[in-house]
């Protein structure tokens, strides 16, 4: 089937495409020849002090890395015709390098004329050369038509026609080999083998609409990240926002982001008048922010999420100066423009409101060029188009639910200065009058508020476990407590056996994970044992702790819900549940002693956001993996003959929240099981039990004569599977027949509520 477009949409296949010729001449103006067809894809730096000359059609792409063409005062950089050179390359010439015709220059290339000591040497890279990613072209050297420089080689002296430069042998790590490239000495260093994400690739359709040009955004946003986040683009026509908005859920019903990107002069005629000099008239103003929040409130349900960047003005904008804040001045009424504006997009379960003035505050040179917007009205710079697909794509994780839910911390210079086993807990750097000491604190109380945002927090360290905790209990300053730990690992076994103990016991994957560690050595054994996990690198100087931590885009939540705020808690007194049941003789007596409840609610408006939550984000016991965002759910729960119920399990340790989701689907005299959702936190307490009895009646009542089990497969839902095979029901050609009613006492030990 043909893909359909929103008339006027320009596609960006993985996010690919073609940029305004005449930013060639505005970027490369330090170059002393540019040939007509080149462009470039972001913003190349270029340091001209001898000469920089570039041919016909040559491609340079500069996005998340720039590329960079360095040539000093006595050295020449001469790039052929139709060459491509790829993010984050760097050309260095202190004499000569050239680049023939239609070569191909990888990302993250260094190609220098001199080596490590100084001595100098032409750089020749013939026509139609390849050079693979992380290569590194050292002169002297010379690589003859044809050549093909693989990914990760260093390449010093001559490559024949045609040749392979690489590592002798498959898999060579960190090593040396000296090969021959058609009979020519060449030497070859490979970088290590580097593996492949084992996080599957997650693919997003997204429309880019803005009243300004805004292709360079989708070529940002097409850029994989750690967790394989592939957004593709379709970039609407020039300031056509409404009309776009209007005419979206008719082109493509599978569109999952509307991304609206306005400026606020264009929004307000009124705001307009008032940076133009006018009188303000505030009323006026957010009226017709209030007219622009209904067209979205209209139209919201075009694509699964909406992102509206707030309104900005440049950094470069000062008004009246000192009385700009005092009245209804520019950046008064902006404040208000934005807040009237996120207090209506808040009423919308799916939008969200962006905070653009941190891109601008972010980007190195101001966030806005006017030789752009007049040239080509691109309103913001490269940088701050960078930071904005980052920060989107967080955003996108999170509404996705593939956030990151545990973060692991190391001790020892890490949570505190100092290794305790050696100093002690008294002599331990934390708090005080002492800058890392004063950092440290921070760094805890930052840890302790990303749990109140649904976060687990755990500990691995090597240490003696009694030494640590001891300094956990009795320091002063210490703001993390044991008991405040979802789990804990403190020994002298590996780091990376600890933390897969730890997602085991809390019923985590890998990939949920992020691991701060001060070592290097620790966090390299970590990435390379569990390459799911995420290991950002982490500063030297604790001084950076909280700002590193405050830096990390995983965690963003799209709702902090009643059981966010208490899931590391919940995850403590679990340990609590688990060391009662070693106690006791039998299961039964172990459940006796919990007073278990199990509460059934219907899904509305009260508990809609962690219901959508739970669905979104559970894959182990998940039936058939359905993902519906909030208003999606609510429409489906409110047809005839459906149902939708949420489940909250409480025992006297406390309570667990809203751990588990129930969907029926009556059609005709069958009532189909449409969703069997439950948090792994509850699961063997006969919780499982409960809800399968408690949709066999629901079932009933609906009027249905069979109860239809249809399991969705799935790489993670096994465990959901496998408690159906032994749930006693009837075996059926495509999962599970149950005829009804066939319903008996609730499960025993448990008391359920509020099902009717």
């Amino acid at each position: 089937m043909a893909t359909q477009h929103v008339p006027g949409l320009r596609s960006s296949a993985r996010g690919w495409f073609d940029p305004p010729r005449w930013l060639a001449s505005v970027y490369l103006s330090a170059c002393n020849q540019v040939g007509p067809g080149t462009r470039t894809i972001g913003r190349p730096l270029v340091h001209n002090q001898g000469r920089i000359s570039i041919g016909r059609d040559t491609t340079l792409r500069s996005l998340g890395s720039p590329v960079r063409l360095t040539a000093t005062s006595s050295g020449t950089i001469s790039i052929g015709d139709g060459v491509v050179i790829d993010t984050g390359a760097t050309l260095f010439s202190e004499s000569s390098v050239r680049v023939g015709d239609g070569a191909v220059i990888g990302p993250n290339v260094l190609i220098c004329d001199c080596d490590e000591e100084g001595h100098r040497g032409e750089v020749v890279i013939g026509p139609n050369v390849r050079v693979g990613a992380g290569a590194r072209i050292v002169g002297p050297c010379r690589l003859d038509p044809g050549a093909v420089v693989l990914a990760g080689s260093v390449v010093r002296g001559i490559a024949g026609a045609a040749a392979v430069v690489g590592p002798e042998r498959s898999g060579e790590s960190a090593t040396t080999a000296n090969g021959k490239a058609n009979g020519v000495a060449t030497q070859v260093v490979a970088n290590p083998k580097v593996e492949k994400s084992p996080v599957a690739a997650r693919s997003v359709r997204a429309v880019l609409i803005a009243d300004f040009t805004i292709d360079e955004l989708a070529e940002h946003l097409a850029m994989r990240d750690v967790d394989n986040l592939v957004v593709e683009s379709e970039i609407a026509p020039f300031d056509q926002v409404v009309p776009t908005l209007m005419t979206l859920s008719r082109a493509d019903p599978r569109t999952e982001l509307a991304l609206v990107w306005t400026r606020p002069d264009q929004v307000s005629p009124a705001f307009r008048e008032l940076l133009l000099g006018g009188t303000a008239d505030v009323d006026r103003v957010l009226s017709e922010v209030d007219a622009f929040a209904s067209v979205l409130k209209a139209h919201a349900s075009a694509a699964r999420f909406v992102f509206l960047p707030s309104w900005v003005l440049p950094p470069t904008s000062r008004g009246l100066g000192l009385l700009e804040l005092r009245g209804p001045r520019s950046t008064n009424v902006l404040a208000r423009m934005n807040l009237r504006l996120a207090d209506a997009v808040s009423e919308i379960p799916n939008a969200f409101v962006l905070d653009a003035q941190r891109w601008l505050a972010t980007a190195s040179d101001g966030g806005v060029d006017p030789k752009l917007w007049y040239a080509g009205k691109v309103a913001f710079t490269t940088d701050v188009l960078s930071e904005a697909a980052r920060d989107i794509r967080a955003a996108l994780r999170g509404v996705l639910g593939i956030s990151r839910k545990l973060v692991v911390v190391d001790l020892d210079d890490t949570m505190w200065g100092g290794i305790v086993g050696d100093v002690g807990w008294e002599n331990l750097q934390l708090g005080g009058h002492d800058p890392n000491g004063e950092a440290f604190v921070q760094f805890q109380r930052q840890l302790l508020a990303l749990t109140k945002r649904g976060i687990a927090l755990a500990v691995v360290s090597k240490n003696e476990e009694s030494t640590a905790l001891e300094a956990m209990r009795r320091h002063p300053e210490m703001q993390i407590k044991p008991e405040m730990l979802a789990a804990f690992r403190i020994n002298w076994r590996d780091k990376a056996q600890n933390i897969l103990e730890i997602t085991e016991e809390l019923s985590l994957g890998l990939q949920s994970v992020v691991f701060l560690d001060d070592n290097p050595i620790e966090r390299g054994r970590v990435r390379e044992a569990f390459p799911e996990v995420y290991v950002p690198d982490w500063p030297s100087d604790p001084t950076h702790y909280p700002r590193a931590l405050n830096s990390l885009r995983c965690f963003d939540p799209a709702h902090i819900s009643a059981e966010d705020i208490e899931r590391n808690a919940m995850y403590a007194t679990e340990r609590e549940r688990s060391s009662l049941r070693s106690q006791v003789s039998s299961f039964d007596d172990w459940l006796a002693t919990l007073d278990l409840k199990v509460r059934f609610e219907r899904v509305g408006s009260s508990n809609i956001a962690r219901a959508a939550q739970l669905l979104n984000k559970t894959n182990q016991m998940n039936l058939r993996t359905r993902r519906l965002s909030e208003p999606e759910l609510l429409a489906w729960a409110g047809k005839e003959g459906h149902e939708a119920w949420a489940v909250h399990v409480s025992d006297r340790f406390g309570n667990a929240g809203l751990t588990g989701l129930l969907g029926l689907a009556r059609s005709g005299d069958e009532v189909h099981l449409a969703d069997y959702v439950l948090s792994c936190r509850v699961m063997g307490r006969r919780v499982e039990e409960t809800l399968v009895w408690a949709a066999k009646g629901r079932a009933a009542a609906l009027g249905g004569q069979k109860l239809i089990v249809s399991p969705t497969p799935t790489a993670k839902n096994k465990p959901c599977l496998e408690f159906f095979e032994r749930a006693g029901l009837t075996k059926g050609a495509d999962g599970y027949v149950e005829q009804l009613p066939s319903n008996g006492p609730p499960p025993s030990l448990i008391t359920v509520e509020g099902l009717q």
